[in-house]
């Protein structure tokens, strides 16, 4: 109510006044009543407090611009100058305190009469506030990558941030006021179900979903579903936030494709792996324990490994725990690798690779890895053996060339007394004796160059008990007296392909053991017989049961052989006899031999009762050829002129001796350099060149090269003992032919005086000596 002079007062308004005034002053806002020019008239306790107005002070001193901060002042003193008729309302009004600004306001005025106006200041502080921080909420769901939609009560689509729009495709407008299922995957329908029932019943939903895009992509989000309520608890829809999480599903199938990559190659290994951390306890096993013996490497493991359990205590021996412990604890400090090689007692072989599992720059522990070595074992004693045979092949080939010299020496004299003496001479029978001891020397030294190397076989389809025959030649000039000799031959033909000199040299060495084997004597039995292959002899050697086989049996009736050595006897170099008594060559040249020819060998033997050596060979089903006899034919007869070069004088006199009785001049050199001052130095043309292969500085191959370079129409013969296939295709090539050593003189003679009889071609070669073309 105004404040009025007595004499002001009307009657009968009283009443009103007071009525008027209690509101005024009860009044939720502060107030106050202010004339056209600002000055006030009358104010609330509220207003009292918000402008800090001392008690006492009388209203006329007071003025609106003292409250009102520019530039609502300016828009406040313009309107009540204007006298308006009708309330109006200024916004965030900003009042004054001393001066200074001080709270936010809506400033109402209310005409009440001419010059007269209600100001009415409400405190939109805190409206304010709330503003401000809805303003700063929505900035920050609009800022967000996370999508944000809200949904009333019917569950429809009333709100979507920017991330939302960005994320699914759609725009603000395609969305509002449908539901979201249009947002997930067909196959998310359950989830839909369980997230909106959840939320209607004011529970939180969190989980994944799998949505499709406007353009049909698929996506996959991290969703947290949140009801929304009134004061009253009633709910008013819900809030959703998603998160994209494709990127990190992809990543983590990625890691789940190399945590499965790298466990299936765990799982392949043949050995088995164990991961410890620093205490040695297992952190990981695969399943490779489970393809090995229970005890492997010195750990005894029956049950699959206990994770957390220290790996060593799975190892029973003490020394041998001790051992991997500190092998364990030296890869921990040095952070390498170590290896740890093993022998059970089975005599298998174990390779343990202690690893560092290194996480950055540290050691977090060991990776274990046992893999049995024993096949590897093996095949490198079987490379140690093939490089030993090697070896053998290339001393074997040395010493051939030397031996094969000596031995055709030898026979080539045996073969000039043959033809001075008469056949009933007294010493015909012992010189044709040293003319075979030195051709089965000679078969020996082929034995040992076939058994390590690669030679041509001159197989042909013999009968079993011929070859047999042939054999005992030798073997009763080897048997000692005290050895009893019997013989036993099928009665029908037993046709097999085979070469008749290796054969007989597998049945010597058979005999020459089984002699070894009865130092006291004893009954050798030699047997050929026609068998049928039995069903555990089929499943042995992949045959067929009842496949028609010829046997060739050497049974001796001496110590035997220990069942524990009876593996072993086929192997090179492997031997029982006494140092220098054998080679260990015998059985493994027999075994060969026999496989070679399509067969297989069966040993039988008890001890103290003897052994029996059993050669199966598939019969042919061709007619068998027999057997040459050795005859003494005439020296084929030839003219010409032959150079000879060897390096050894006795084959060079040998060589020249029958040549000569031939009928060809015969000229000689003792080397390839020679050889070449020969050829330029004579005056008649050589017609042939005869020389060795294996000769000091230049070989056979270089000076047959040399020669036919200057003399093309020069026929060439090359006599070694042994020439590999790349040296015979280049023979082959410059049209020379080999003679193999130790040669017959009958064989060499006829090949030379055939080779003499050839057509030549090729250009005529220049005069080597100008003064003998003048003379000529």
């Amino acid at each position: 109510m105004l404040n009025r002079t007595p004499s002001q007062t009307q009657p009968g308004t009283d009443a009103a006044a007071q009525w008027w005034q209690a509101a005024f002053e009860a009044a939720e806002h502060a107030q106050a009543v202010c004339r056209s020019d600002g000055r006030i008239v009358q104010f609330n306790r509220r207003a009292a407090h918000l402008f800090q107005i001392p008690p006492g002070t009388a209203p006329e001193t007071l003025s609106l611009w003292q409250w009102v901060a520019p530039p609502a002042d300016q828009k406040l003193r313009h309107a009540l100058q204007h006298r308006p008729a009708r309330p109006d309302l200024l916004h965030s009004v900003i009042t004054l305190r001393d001066g200074a600004p001080h709270l936010p306001v809506d400033l109402e005025y209310v005409p009440l009469g001419p010059d007269h106006y209600l100001l009415i200041f409400k405190d939109v502080s805190r409206r304010l506030r709330l503003e401000t921080h809805i303003q700063r909420l929505i900035t920050a769901i609009d800022a967000t990558p996370d999508a944000f939609f809200l949904a009333d009560t019917d569950l429809r689509i009333t709100f979507v941030n920017p991330a939302f729009q960005t994320l699914t495709g759609y725009s603000m407008e395609e969305v509002l006021g449908r539901p979201d299922a249009f947002l997930r995957a067909p196959f998310e329908q359950e989830k839909v179900q369980a997230y909106l029932e959840a939320v209607t019943q004011g529970r939180e939903w969190i989980g994944e979903l799998v949505n499709i895009r406007r353009d049909g992509t698929p996506y996959h989000v991290e969703a947290t579903i949140s009801p929304i309520a009134d004061m009253a608890g009633r709910f008013m829809g819900y809030v959703a936030c998603e998160r994209d999480i494709t990127l990190r599903i992809q990543l983590q199938e990625q890691l789940r494709i190399q945590r499965d990559f790298i466990h299936s190659i765990l799982q392949s290994l043949d050995g088995a792996i164990y991961s410890l951390d620093c205490e040695f306890r297992l952190t990981h096993a695969n399943d490779g324990w489970r393809h090995l013996p229970a005890e492997h490497a010195g750990l005894r493991i029956e049950a699959p490994p206990v994770l957390g359990r220290n790996l060593l205590d799975y190892v029973p021996d003490p020394a041998r725990r001790a051992e991997l412990e500190r092998i364990f604890r030296e890869v921990l400090q040095t952070g390498r690798p170590a290896d740890n090689r093993y022998q059970t007692a089975d005599g298998r072989f174990w390779l343990v690779k202690v690893s560092p599992w290194i996480d950055g720059s540290q050691v977090r522990g060991l990776i274990c890895n046992i893999t049995d070595q024993t096949h590897y074992h093996e095949l490198q004693q079987q490379l140690f053996q093939a490089q030993k045979m090697e070896i053998i092949g290339t001393l074997a080939a040395g010493v051939a060339h030397d031996f094969n010299n000596l031995l055709q020496a030898i026979r080539g004299n045996c073969g000039l007394l043959l033809r001075e003496i008469s056949t009933d001479h007294r010493l015909r029978r012992e010189i044709e004796q040293i003319d075979l001891a030195a051709a089965r020397a000679a078969d020996i030294t082929q034995q040992l160059l076939s058994f390590s190397r690669e030679s041509n076989d001159n197989c042909a389809v013999l009968d079993l008990n011929q070859i047999l025959q042939e054999a005992l030649v030798l073997v009763r000039r080897t048997l000692r007296g005290n050895v009893t000799l019997e013989v036993q031959t099928a009665p029908e033909t037993l046709p097999v392909r085979l070469d008749s000199t290796r054969a007989s040299q597998a049945i010597l060495n058979l005999c020459v053991n089984a002699q070894d084997a009865m130092p006291n004597g004893g009954r050798l039995t030699l047997e050929t017989q026609r068998v049928l292959i039995t069903t555990d002899q089929a499943k042995r050697h992949n045959l067929s049961p009842g496949t028609p086989y010829a046997r060739c049996t050497v049974r001796d009736t001496g110590t035997g052989i220990p069942p524990d050595l009876l593996p072993r006897i086929f192997t090179p170099f492997f031997t029982t006899k006494a140092r220098g008594k054998g080679t260990g060559l015998g059985l493994p040249i027999v075994q060969r031999i026999t496989e070679e020819a399509g067969g297989f060998i069966e040993v039988e033997s008890v001890l103290g009762q003897g052994s029996a050596f059993h050669l199966f060979f598939p019969l042919s089903s061709e007619t068998p050829v027999p057997i040459p006899e050795p005859t003494v034919s005439p020296l084929a007869q030839g003219r010409g002129r032959v150079l000879v070069v060897d390096d050894l004088d006795l084959l060079r006199d040998f060589t020249r001796s029958f040549l000569e009785a031939a009928g060809l001049e015969v000229l000689v050199a003792e080397s390839g350099p020679e050889a070449l001052k020969v050829l330029e130095s004579t005056d008649q043309p050589v017609d042939l060149l005869f020389t060795d292969y294996s000769m000091p500085g230049m070989n056979g191959l270089e000076l047959i090269e040399a020669v036919l370079q200057r003399w093309p129409r020069m026929r060439c013969v090359l006599a070694s003992g042994y020439l590999d296939p790349a040296l015979r295709a280049r023979l082959a090539q410059l049209n020379v032919s080999v003679l193999a050593k130790p040669y017959d003189m009958r064989d060499a003679s006829e090949l030379i005086t055939r080779k003499l009889a050839e057509p030549v071609s090729g250009p005529e070669p220049a005069p080597t000596r100008p003064e003998a073309a003048h003379t000529a």
